[in-house]
């Protein structure tokens, strides 16, 4: 049974429900999204010192639907200054979910050259301390974006899973960036992505999986890293309870990059900070006692996400 008004008001009177906005071609100003959007073709971003995609709302989703956003820069030229003061580091991102919380950006799709980020999931920098949480990223290729391709900043609770990041960070200069850079943020998982060729060799304090000031409790675990500046990288005031299982870490640097300072893991924290398990790593860096590296764990590539289970004694 219907009341009558309101069998009236969804034929006759009331607005149609709003679909999800469909997203394509040329933007000149920032798009801000406040319900589930997706792309239906390529995006070439020309918005100049803002993002080319933000999100307005919380619980909403963007699918890329397997297109491409491109940006303004060709990485190196064209970057966002990595100013200290942050004056003029400026948020030429390729989407940032700025700081709402339950949000999604779902691939497949490509997000490459822009001026800083390829996607910003939080804020930063963040003066009124804005805080967010379950953000998913999946799915997504960032690809030589000046500085990182996935950051997370000030953001918890979140998953960054089954994603590509190659070629970020040639324009960071004194920043620590890469292929996922976590800074500020606690509790999140960082699974089954795949990094490679990320960072800038000098100063190499770029990586392709980073965790930076005043993180606690991130989970990184089934990653492929190879051939970055330094494969996974964590500094002096990292945090606690952080954990790295089970990732395939080798490679890093590159042999074509020479000695460059960098390895597999950069681990900067003080001894007992980090927990390792069951890495298959190469070179260490750091205070850990044992080293967790060189270490071939004989599972290691069995249970990579690209690879399949059987029997190894076959």
């Amino acid at each position: 049974f219907t009341p009558f008004p309101l069998l009236l008001c969804g034929l006759l009177l009331c607005p149609a429900v709003v679909q999800a906005e469909d997203i394509s071609g040329p933007i000149t100003t920032t798009v801000t999204i406040y319900e589930n959007s997706r792309l239906v073709g390529d995006v070439t971003c020309l918005v100049v010192d803002e993002p080319c995609i933000r999100f307005g709302a919380s619980h909403i989703k963007l699918r890329l639907n397997g297109f491409t956003m491109t940006g303004r820069a060709n990485p190196p030229a064209n970057c966002v200054l990595p100013d200290p003061t942050f004056v003029a580091f400026l948020p030429e991102d390729g989407i940032a979910t700025d700081g709402q919380s339950h949000v999604a950006i779902l691939g497949p799709g490509l997000v490459q050259k822009f001026r800083r980020y390829g996607l910003i999931v939080g804020v930063f920098p963040n003066p009124t301390f804005i805080l967010s949480n379950n953000v998913t990223v999946k799915h997504v290729t960032s690809h030589h974006n000046c500085f990182s391709g996935i950051q997370l900043a000030f953001v918890s609770d979140s998953v960054i899973e089954e994603n590509v990041s190659v070629r970020n960070a040639i324009g960071s200069g004194a920043f620590g960036c890469g292929g996922t850079c976590i800074t500020e943020s606690d509790n999140n998982r960082i699974r089954r992505n795949e990094y490679s060729g990320n960072g800038l060799a000098s100063p190499n304090n770029d990586f392709g999986i980073g965790i930076l000031a005043g993180s606690d409790g991130n989970v990184l675990e089934e990653n492929g890293v190879g051939g970055n500046t330094n494969g996974i990288r964590i500094s002096a005031t990292a945090g606690s309870g952080n954990v790295v299982r089970r990732n395939i870490i080798a490679g890093n640097p590159p042999v074509q990059l020479g000695v460059t300072g960098g390895g597999d893991i950069q681990d900067l924290s003080p001894a007992g900070t980090i927990t390792f398990e069951e890495n298959l790593c190469i070179t260490y860096t750091g205070a850990a006692t044992p080293p967790p590296c060189p270490n071939i764990p004989k599972f290691a590539v069995r249970h990579h996400p690209q690879s399949h289970d059987g029997d190894d004694d076959k």
